[in-house]
């Protein structure tokens, strides 16, 4: 077939025509040297509508290297023998469009005004150049300036094992659009490139199992970039994207893609910090003006690291899918994102969420989400030391075999988590140990934790709401030997803890925790709780609406007699606070029951001592009834009276008038007035008559008789009363004169009998008398 002559070639471009070199369904061959003659003119002779070339067969190696043409340089549905080789050129527009065969693009400091189109053309092999001392590539536009757009519709670049494009430090006015059927097979390589506009991979394929498949680092791109699905299916790039330092000044967004991570390969590359476990998108210090989408159907198969990044907003919605187990699925340590972050309802992440140190300006929202696959011990989602401006919602959250952890972290409104389900038996479930939340906490409407919710040291100034939660951890493990469903020790929620929960299987530790309300239904806590140091100023009904259980003394006694160990603080609390509110009898019943089951408690307790502890609880009910008193005193009255009136103990009683004369209590024992000597060595009184008169040897002796009653004496002493001398002796306080006159003969018959039971009636007079007028006095000091 006859080749294009010059003639014939320079004719059509200087008509301005498109020079179709068909024949016979054939391409006609044209000279390389003849194409590169004509552009050396720089277009002069050349139609402004550019050197139009289709359906050519260029033979030879067509150089336009360092040509200036002012012209457009098209080639449609041409071949090539040869590569195309363009460097350091600088041409109005180039387009290589629907060329089957092109076997590479030198175009390393390429200049074009306009636009770079390679749409529909297949481009082949692998060359080296200058630009990289190691790896060979099929285009190289290093270096090169687009003024206009690069355009890949439906190209195909294969590069035989090396780069498909290695493009660094590339500079485009307008937008990259790789797009529908755009196919490379191998690395796609834009480090530190410029794209003015938008990076469009709309149903892009890029392959490079082994390794990086799209490379942005550094990459700074002005408007927004686009990996979404077509009419021809879902982007799809196997080997891994990495935008480190990239910057982004619109929006980031990836649907419907499927991204496949190089198995095994580290991440980074030669001149960046290798790590050890591989991410799909790799893109620390990613910098993103508008938001950051993941939507749709995305199937990604390897995790997404943005560590210490800053953008918008981040969202994972539809049925996405992050597919990371036993590893990072979602890394957003250190990172910064301006409004809200979400994954949303029915997106499935197997892996951890890393948002460790994480600053997020709005709120952090796991609504539905499904979360799985961490790698023992390690939490599902990580937030340790996270800065949340807003709100943490996680209502119908699904997280298995791991932990939601929010250690230290700081939460400027609420916590929601309504309806999640947490299931990690043995260890934990949900975490914000030492965290700070502005809001309150809401554990409700079905939330179900099968593990261990730790709130130990948090600070909440809303409430703890557990309206209608399910808490499950019955067993100990090597985090928690103790099996808590719920630990809040040393805790701070300064809303109220409203704890209407529908079941807790395990144990609950609210040691040392404050709060303000304490909402609860006392019979549905769980058979074994802590509650030592548990601080409130008052009771609430469970549901928050006021209800007659609330203060229910007896319900609220037995619920502190069920602490898993005995400590004196709650009883002592929970008596400070009804005694407040003006329930000053309930919390004397409630001071009475600690000592009853201190006593019931206590180590090793002799049987004296139990003893002398249950009386005195049930005589003054440890000293908190001391009105019991008043029936010990009156019991001890009458006991005094009947012993004055029956049996002999009256008849021991005498007294003495100011001349010497004793009398009984019925009558007066009158007494000789002059007593004569007795004889030697005989006792006064030894030997004489006991009704008067003189002894054997003529002494005189004193004599008695009893005359009429009358225990009077005529008024020389105080008539006995047994009544009064029952008051006299067993009340001391007062003074009647009656025990004073009255006393007990102990040489009379059963005199020293009256003598000790007088003598301990005073006694206990005495004391039962003091805990009377001290039980008054205490009276009136709370009245």
């Amino acid at each position: 077939m006859r080749a294009v002559d010059e003639t014939e070639l320079v004719d059509a471009l200087a008509a301005g025509e498109v020079f179709d070199c068909a024949q016979d369904g054939s391409r006609r061959p044209v000279p390389a040297s003849l194409v590169r003659q004509i552009c050396r003119s720089g277009g002069a002779g050349i139609d402004p509508h550019g050197f139009r070339l289709r359906n050519a067969a260029i033979v030879g190696d067509l150089d336009l290297a360092g040509i200036e043409l002012a012209v457009p340089l098209r080639f449609e549905a041409c071949a090539f023998d040869s590569p195309l080789i363009c460097e350091g050129a600088s041409l109005h527009a180039l387009a290589v469009t629907d060329c089957p065969a092109v076997p590479g693009l030198l175009g390393n400091g390429l200049r074009v005004r306009r636009d770079l189109d390679l749409s529909g053309s297949v481009v082949t092999g692998a060359h080296r150049t200058v630009a990289s001392t190691s790896r060979r590539s099929a285009v190289w536009l290093c270096e090169a300036d687009i003024g206009g757009r690069l355009l890949c519709l439906d190209t195909r670049i294969t590069a035989d094992g090396e780069r498909a494009v290695q493009a660094d430090r590339l500079h485009v006015g307008g937008n990259v659009r790789l797009l529908h059927a755009f196919t490379a097979v191998g690395e796609v390589r834009l480090i530190g490139v410029t794209i003015d506009g938008s990076l469009d991979l709309t149903g892009a394929r890029i392959l490079n199992p082994d390794g990086l498949a799209l490379d942005l680092a550094d990459a700074t791109i002005g408007g927004s970039f686009f990996l979404i699905d077509d009419a021809d299916g879902p982007p799809t790039i196997q080997g891994r994207i990495d935008l480190n330092s990239a910057r982004v000044a619109g929006q980031l967004l990836i649907r419907d893609a499927v991204l496949r991570e190089p198995p095994g390969a580290p991440v980074g590359g030669p001149y960046a910090k290798q790590r050890s476990d591989g991410t799909a998108v790799s893109a620390p210090r990613l910098t993103v003006g508008a938001d950051v989408s993941v939507e749709g159907a995305c199937d990604i198969e390897g995790g997404i690291d943005l560590s210490m990044s800053q953008m918008s907003s981040l969202s994972v919605t539809g049925t996405a899918r992050l597919n990371a187990p036993r590893r990072t699925a979602l890394n957003l340590t250190n990172a910064q994102v301006d409004s809200t972050l979400r994954i949303g309802d029915g997106v499935q992440v197997l892996g951890t969420v890393d948002l460790t140190a994480t600053r997020i300006r709005g709120d952090l929202t796991l609504r539905g989400a499904v979360l799985s696959g961490a790698d023992g011990g390690r939490p599902l989602l990580a937030a340790n030391g996270a800065k949340v401006e807003g709100s943490v919602q996680l209502r119908g959250l699904r997280a298995t075999g791991g932990s939601v952890n929010f250690f230290g972290a700081d939460i400027g409104s609420f916590v929601e988590a309504a309806g999640a389900e947490l299931t990690n038996p043995g260890n934990l479930t949900l975490s914000l140990h030492q965290a700070s939340v502005r809001g309150s906490v809401r554990l409700i409407d079905g939330f179900r934790s099968t593990g261990h919710v730790n709130l130990t040291r948090a600070i909440v100034d809303g409430r703890l709401d557990c309206r209608d939660g399910e808490f499950i951890e019955s067993s100990g493990s090597s985090y928690d030997r103790f099996g808590h469903a719920i630990s809040a020790s040393s805790a701070a929620f300064r809303g109220g803890m409203y704890l209407a929960w529908r079941a807790v299987d395990g144990s609950v530790d609210f040691t040392s925790t404050s709060t303000t309300v304490l909402a609860d239904d006392p019979r549905t806590w769980p058979g074994r709780y802590s509650i030592a140091g548990l601080s409130y100023d008052r009771f609430g009904a469970a549901g928050g609406e006021p209800g007659a259980d609330a203060w229910d003394s007896g319900l609220r006694r037995a619920w502190l007699r069920g602490q898993a160990d005995y400590d004196a603080g709650p009883y002592e609390q929970a008596a400070r606070v009804f005694r407040q509110h003006g329930y000053a009898r309930q919390a004397e019943q409630i001071l009475i029951d600690q000592r009853a089951d201190a006593r019931r408690s206590g180590p090793d307790r002799s049987v004296r001592r139990t003893l002398v502890d249950a009386v005195y609880g049930f005589t003054v009910g440890y000293g908190f009834r001391p009105g019991r008193v008043l029936w010990a005193l009156v019991a001890l009255l009458v006991a005094v009276v009947v012993s004055l009136q029956l049996g002999p103990l009256a008849t021991s009683l005498r007294a003495t008038d100011a001349r010497g004369n004793v009398y009984a209590v019925d009558g007066r024992l009158v007494t000789v007035d002059a007593v004569s000597p007795s004889a030697p060595g005989q006792a006064p009184g030894a030997g004489g008559s006991t009704a008067g008169g003189s002894t054997a040897d003529g002494a005189a002796v004193a004599s008695t008789q009893r005359p009429a009653p009358d225990g009077c004496g005529a008024g020389q002493v105080r008539c006995f009363n047994p009544y009064f001398y029952a008051l006299d002796t067993v009340i001391p306080l007062i003074s009647l004169d009656q025990r004073s006159t009255w006393y007990p003969d102990p040489h009379a018959p059963s005199g020293r009998t009256a003598e000790w039971w007088l003598d301990l009636a005073t006694l206990a007079g005495w004391l039962l008398s003091s805990v009377v007028v001290l039980s008054f006095a205490r009276l009136a000091r709370t009245l």
